[in-house]
């Protein structure tokens, strides 16, 4: 895999000005975008002017009012938010404020099934200790009373949520809720992540404006997570009245994990769906395992173009410049023209579920009219193989439900190349027809019930669910290494790829090899440049041309399978058994997909690039070597052994550089 690295120069600053301390007021500002957002690196943030104090929101007194129902079993919502929301309402309407508690995932396949809310003043006071100091303590009284209040909604199968417990009674008074002060209620009326923006028509003291609060309680937690790990980065975008407008971070793993993956790169927005989730978004990918990895953060408040080059930018530069080789965004014009700009080289399409989310409302009446048009629509669009196909399937969709003139589905053929299949199956995005799909950001904040109070919080609990993620890939990473998958064939190719494959792609390839015995072959064309006709036993009429070049062994099937996905087709497996040729090439094993998949990252810089250039070089170096570290400290860590080894050998190496150091010194001009 290639990858472009022409702009590494024109984003190196990005990279240098990292480094530098800066005051808020004289901020180090960049103008690579012409436009008059500045975009303002903070690696170490001082102190700002103001309390600082982070403001706590109550999320429950900001819902919709709801009935005056009273919570009984059996009730029915359509979602566990509608439950809280009329819980919450519930609440305030006879005096106690809830919170969200447990929540439980389904085993089959990690949606949520059960939620529960109880009252504020569930569960005891937790003990403290005055031992430590890694955490900041007010002196307040806790309101936790031991009150057993409670409302627990579970998912039916019929995909609606239903009351399964429910407790009443509170062991503590309750009455009207005492009101905030005026500062408090006009904070309250926004939603947290408002508190980053800040009307141009009112002053600023601070840089950060009246939401600074909010904002700099957030930059103080990036700056402990720098301290901790200096690998950790992160910047904000501010306005041209110095306000936050966007605030972007990433931590060493997501930089590392980049370094093995980053072939395939999602913007995810998926979390703009419930508008009760802060404006969260992601650079996501996929492992080996096929699991959720993520590459970067950010709150966006401000979502015009300009912002997006900016975030686009700082993202790439922070990667080293390595751009990937395909790009998945909503369907969003601003954002398709800041990644024509930012990754020109690079082949981007919208996300097809986004795009789908989208004709539900878009075409509302006709789905709801129409119960065969969804199907169809969808087949249309997944199906088809040739552009004749295609074209021939649209306007027969159109014409059976009349629907020539929509104006929606005109723009959606119009930028078809960018969202339908057919169009971009030469690309690899590494999806598998038939399999799961990659979990949404969405998704994952409903399977680990992050919920929004305030931004800090957020990033807290984001962290933690991280973790999560990444302890799954590491049993994965187990699983794959300590079991034994089971062949269905004494086929040496599949024996081979049981052995360089990990568990979850062996299984897709082996279904692909199973799936070949069902195919005929006839070869059409002969010589140097072999051309075979591949056909289903059951049905000859759709055929597949997998072209196979003896010199070159290069083979390659209509259906562009490896392409796209990363493993060889049923089409070609099956030519290549006929053939004779009973083990999988090297060529067509792609790394990504196998077990030492994060054996060595992959590596974009031309090091002819830096040689002129001590400043380029010194950055690049520096790069280099934190994802080594990051390597060195991951595979040092697995047991109390290794790190001991480890941290001898870190030591050792730590002389010796400064024993050179030392002696470059000496040995300079001058001394």
């Amino acid at each position: 895999m290639e990858f472009d690295n022409s702009h590494d120069g024109e984003l190196e600053p990005l990279i240098q000005i990292q480094a530098q301390e800066c005051d808020i007021d004289q901020a180090i500002t960049i103008d690579h975008l012409g436009h008059e957002s500045a975009a303002v690196l903070l690696s170490v943030l001082p102190e700002v002017s103001g309390e600082g104090r982070e403001l706590e929101v109550d999320v429950s007194a900001q819902v919709a009012s709801g009935g005056p129902d009273e919570p009984a079993h059996g009730m029915e919502f359509d979602s566990p938010e509608d439950a809280r929301a009329f819980y919450s309402t519930y609440a305030e309407r006879i005096g106690f404020r809830i919170r969200n508690s447990k929540s439980f995932t389904s085993r089959v396949d990690d949606t949520v099934i059960m939620r529960r809310f109880v009252c504020s003043k569930q569960g005891r006071p937790s003990k403290k200790d005055p031992f430590d100091l890694t955490k900041k303590r007010r002196n307040r009284s806790s309101s936790r009373e031991g009150c057993n209040a409670m409302l627990q909604v579970n998912r039916r199968d019929n995909g609606r949520w239903a009351i399964s417990r429910c407790e009443l009674n509170h062991c503590h008074p309750l009455g009207i809720l005492p009101n905030p002060s005026p500062s408090v209620q006009k904070k309250l009326a926004k939603k947290p992540w408002e508190l980053l923006v800040c009307p141009a028509a009112e002053t600023h003291q601070n840089g950060l404006g009246p939401g600074g609060g909010v904002a700099q309680s957030l930059l103080e937690y990036f700056k402990k997570m720098q301290a901790d790990n200096p690998a950790f980065f992160y910047a904000i975008q501010v306005d041209q009245n110095n306000c936050v407008s966007n605030v972007f971070w990433a931590d060493a793993r997501s930089r590392m994990a980049y370094s093995y993956f980053g072939d395939v790169i999602v913007f995810d927005m998926t979390c703009k769906r419930n508008k009760r989730v802060v404006p969260f978004a992601t650079f996501t990918g996929m492992n080996h395992h096929r699991q959720l990895i993520v590459f970067g953060c950010v709150f966006m408040t401000d979502e015009s173009e300009a912002s997006f080059i900016w975030l686009f930018e700082t993202w790439l530069g922070l990667m080293s410049g390595c751009r990937p080789v395909s790009f998945i965004t909503p369907y969003n014009e601003s954002i398709a023209s800041a990644a024509a700009k930012v990754f020109p080289n690079v082949r981007h399409r919208f996300c097809k579920r986004d795009i789908f989310s989208k004709c539900k409302d878009k075409l509302l009446g006709v789905y709801s009219q129409h119960l065969s048009f969804k199907g169809e629509f969808k087949k249309c669009v997944n199906e088809s193989e040739t552009v004749e196909e295609f074209d021939s399937c649209w306007r027969s969709l159109l014409s059976r439900y009349n629907l020539e003139d929509n104006m929606w589905l005109q723009e959606l053929y119009a930028i078809q190349q960018k969202w339908v299949p057919l169009f971009y199956r030469g690309t690899f995005f590494g999806e598998f027809f038939g399999a799961p799909k990659v979990e949404t950001m969405y998704k994952f904040f409903q399977r680990h019930s992050i919920t929004t109070t305030t931004l800090r919080d957020l990033v807290t609990q984001f962290d933690k669910a991280m973790m999560g993620q990444f302890e799954k890939e590491l049993q994965a990473d187990f699983d794959t290494s300590h079991t034994k998958p089971v062949l269905r064939t004494p086929s040496p190719m599949e024996k081979r790829a049981s052995e360089v494959y990990t568990k979850t792609i062996f299984e897709l390839f082996q279904e692909e090899l199973s799936q070949s015995a069902g195919f005929l072959m006839e070869k059409v064309t002969d010589g140097v440049v072999s051309k075979y006709h591949v056909t289903k036993v059951e049905d000859a009429s759709k055929a597949y041309i997998v072209t196979h070049n003896a010199s070159s062994k290069c083979i390659n099937c209509s259906c562009s399978m490896f392409e796209f996905s990363g493993i060889q087709c049923s089409h070609v497996l099956r030519v290549l058994i006929i053939t004779g040729i009973l083990t999988l090439p090297d060529e067509y094993i792609l790394k990504r997909w196998t077990k030492n998949a994060k054996s060595t990252g992959f590596s974009c810089e031309d090091h002819s690039v830096y040689q002129n250039n001590s400043g380029k070089n010194l950055t690049w170096r520096c790069n280099d070597l934190c994802r080594d570290a990051i390597k060195f400290a991951e595979a040092g860590a697995t047991s109390a052994v290794i790190y001991k080894i480890a941290k001898g050998a870190l030591q050792k190496a730590f002389a010796e550089i400064f024993a050179a150091k030392k002696g470059s010194f000496s040995n300079a001009p001058g001394r």
